[in-house]
């Protein structure tokens, strides 16, 4: 199955590649014990593994730089660089590097691997040990200077001063030599160009302008160029070379930073598609990607990311307080990985995520609906917005909360995305709770705001909480599959302004 794109994944595990420098490792097996061991013998079926950021990286390379002989000349004090450096030398002298080592054990164990290359990390833009010397060599192509990280806010685009220019022919050339060497000297079974690490590729969008079509058509000829590159080096070896993209979660979003994703499918310039930042991963309008791409024969995995669940960790509204679950908001990762199946997905790609353990409850849970079903589940309205303006313009937000609600009687609409059948459930006797919670600021008593689900007004049943929780108990019937509209209002006669901040539901089946 190796080089099929429609093979299964249920789940594509992108480990990150920090492995090579959170920790010292005595042995290449005390270094894939870290991140690789505990995915094999689950719903993991792919692992997507990094090796640098932009231009520094970690496994063998002619081409560009590798990060122990970057720190041999420069050495720096930062401890993540020091072990970076030892565990390069110790893999080094058992034969391997990380790359080649994590392919063989991944491939032994029967899964896919598929090196990620990102692009345009804007990490080194504050961590001075990631900033290459090709970089110092070369701040022309840079599209800022380091002086901008006191100039600017850190929300500000221009912050993030050492993202590459894409104007530039060197930079393109630079970044196509490192990723078809790459495909020359590793056995694996795909690239994923990473254009969200970090979408910010051409000068108008430092302004939050978007990219102009001529700036489209340099994206769309480099990954035309990477494309074919990997078909001729999967024709020479006798093995495809699949080409994956990681683009954001529309397709004007994606426009609006020089990404025709569009045409790419029309042309057939990739054959795997990962969308999205998965920084709001409960509110994710994930369909038009996955009916974009699935149009073109395409499999579409959309992400969920472990920092955007940082929003629901710890979430004890509805839940026993003495409740032990081993990771934070192991119900909201469900409602997530729920909705992105319901929408009709290929599967699930975990990002951010690093267990550390065999058995983790997200690896044996999250890949396959009927291991989903009958679990107790959260969904809601993500409350946590991308401020950060080398991201911002890439990510689908409008949908996130909180919302004003004023005293004119306006009502205020939100979408709660609930993929899975509440009504079915209770009428099959399954269903042993459903709850709503909603978060309120400037709310005094619960008699001023009137809720209505799906159209129907719905009463409160308990009063205000100290941090303006109310919790609503409808009936099951009244949630669709899908899409569903809570409507807020103010009586009349109520005073000021009050912003909904935070919306749960509960599923508990038996």
């Amino acid at each position: 199955m190796s080089g099929d794109k429609r093979r299964r994944r249920r789940i594509i595990y992108n480990n990150d590649g920090n492995d090579i420098f959170n920790n010292r490792h005595a042995t290449p097996e005390d270094f894939l014990a870290e991140r690789i061991l505990p995915a094999l013998n689950t719903q993991v079926d792919s692992i997507f593994y990094c090796t640098g950021v932009t231009s520094l990286y970690d496994h063998d390379t002619d081409v560009a730089e590798r990060s122990d002989d970057f720190q041999d000349v420069m050495g720096f004090e930062a401890q993540q660089s020091i072990n970076r450096r030892a565990n390069m030398h110790m893999l080094r002298e058992a034969g391997v590097d990380s790359l080649s080592l994590v392919t063989q054990r991944v491939h032994d164990a029967g899964l896919e691997v598929f090196w990620t290359h990102r692009i345009n990390d804007i990490h080194d833009s504050f961590t001075e040990w990631l900033f290459s010397k090709w970089k110092r060599e070369h701040p022309e192509y840079l599209m800022g200077v380091p002086e901008d990280i006191q100039r600017y806010e850190i929300s500000h685009p221009r912050y993030m001063w050492s993202t590459l220019d894409f104007e530039r022919p060197e930079v393109l050339y630079y970044l196509y030599l490192v990723t078809e060497e790459v495909c020359q000297k590793y056995d694996i079974d795909g690239i994923e160009i990473d254009y969200f690490r970090h979408p910010l590729f051409f000068r108008p969008n430092l302004e939050y302008m978007p990219a102009t079509p001529a700036q489209v058509e340099i994206m769309t000829a480099f990954q035309r160029r990477c494309y074919e590159m990997a078909q001729r080096e999967g024709e020479r070896r006798g093995r495809p070379i699949l080409v994956a993209a990681h683009v954001p979660l529309s397709v004007e979003k994606c426009m609006h930073v020089g990404i025709d994703i569009e045409r790419w499918l029309q042309d057939g310039l990739l054959d795997v598609l990962i969308t999205g930042s998965g920084y709001q991963p409960l509110s994710m309008p994930v369909k038009q990607m996955v009916e974009l791409g699935h149009a073109y024969d395409v499999p579409v995995y959309p992400i969920i990311s472990a920092s955007g669940m940082e929003q629901w960790g710890g979430h004890t509204v509805g839940r026993p307080m003495d409740t032990d679950v081993s990771v934070p908001a192991l119900e909201a990762w469900r409602g997530a990985a729920s909705n992105i199946w319901q929408s009709g997905a290929d599967g699930i790609s975990l990002f951010n995520w690093f267990p550390g353990q065999s058995n983790d409850p997200l690896f044996t849970t999250l890949g396959d609906p009927e291991t989903l079903s009958g679990l107790e589940k959260i969904f809601g309205i993500d409350n946590t917005r991308e401020f950060f303006g080398c991201l911002e313009q890439a990510v689908v937000q409008d949908q996130i909360l909180p919302v004003e609600i004023d005293a004119s009687g306006e009502i205020r609409k939100v979408n709660l995305i609930v993929e899975d059948d509440v009504a079915g459930a209770d009428a099959a006797g399954r269903l042993k709770s459903v709850s709503l919670h909603v978060q309120y600021t400037s709310l005094l008593t619960v008699d001023v705001i009137i809720l209505a689900l799906n159209g129907t007004l719905v009463e409160p049943e308990s009063q205000i909480s100290e941090d303006g929780w109310i919790t609503y108990r409808p009936e099951p019937e009244l949630y669709q599959v899908g899409d569903n509209v809570l409507s807020f209002q103010i009586k009349q006669g109520g005073n000021g302004n009050i912003s909904v901040r935070s919306v749960v539901l509960r599923i508990v089946c038996s």
